[in-house]
């Protein structure tokens, strides 16, 4: 298990001097770029009674990123686990993953039909392999520098040794329809695309009823 290193107020100063802010809530500041490439994320307990007090969401990401890299999904690389001396918050230094997310893709009108159809399959594969990734949007998954795909992100998720159920892969489309960068900023062609792939590499009895619950999920 990856030991959780303390952050002394002066040290994240230190380490966020000159950095640009990725990601903000009404809580402060969660995601920095630093200088040096590597991206810090922050985790804040806000409730008195939580579990992250037990568990936190920085070790659920390293815990995640770790097994995805096993079982041969690309996804970040993990410098540092770390909890802040003042607070119950905790953090994660790492190593991002190289690329452009498929919501960039999409916004720069770069988002063909073959890339479509690959998205289809690496969500068929992820169900396949019991990955049921609670954060799945456009967003979070990155086309890498050589052409692959990747998942960034990852404290959300649950990773099963079996492949999901048709219930588990529903519910996952639709979470996937109600981001802001979900499925639905498809167009309805692409969409169909989207779900012929993903069928066609579901390796999955899937019934009619459920095949098409799952396509009115996501429109």
């Amino acid at each position: 298990m990856l030991k959780s290193e303390e952050m002394p107020p002066e040290s994240f100063a230190s380490m966020t001097a000159g950095a640009q802010v990725l990601g903000r809530d009404k809580y402060g500041i969660k995601v920095f770029l630093l200088q040096n490439g590597q991206i810090l994320k922050i985790y804040r307990v806000k409730r008195v009674f939580s579990s992250a007090r037990i568990y936190s969401y920085a070790r659920f990401f390293c815990r995640n990123a770790a097994r995805l890299q096993k079982l041969g999904i690309r996804t970040v690389s993990i410098e540092k686990l770390l909890h802040f001396s003042d607070s119950s918050n905790t953090a994660v230094l790492y190593q991002p993953l190289a690329g452009q997310t498929l919501w960039d893709l999409l916004e720069a009108g770069k988002m063909d039909d073959q890339l479509i159809k690959r998205l289809g399959e690496y969500v068929a594969r992820l169900h396949r392999m019991g990955i049921y990734f609670r954060s799945l949007h456009l967003g979070n998954v990155v086309l890498t520098e050589d052409g692959q795909l990747g998942l960034i992100d990852v404290s959300d998720m649950s990773i099963f040794p079996w492949a999901l159920n048709n219930w588990q892969r529903l519910r996952n489309f639709r979470l996937f329809a109600k981001r802001d960068q979900g499925i639905k900023a498809l167009t309805e062609k692409q969409q169909r695309v989207f779900l012929a792939s993903y069928f066609s590499a579901a390796s999955l009895s899937t019934n009619a009823k459920v095949a098409v619950k799952i396509a009115e999920a996501i429109r």
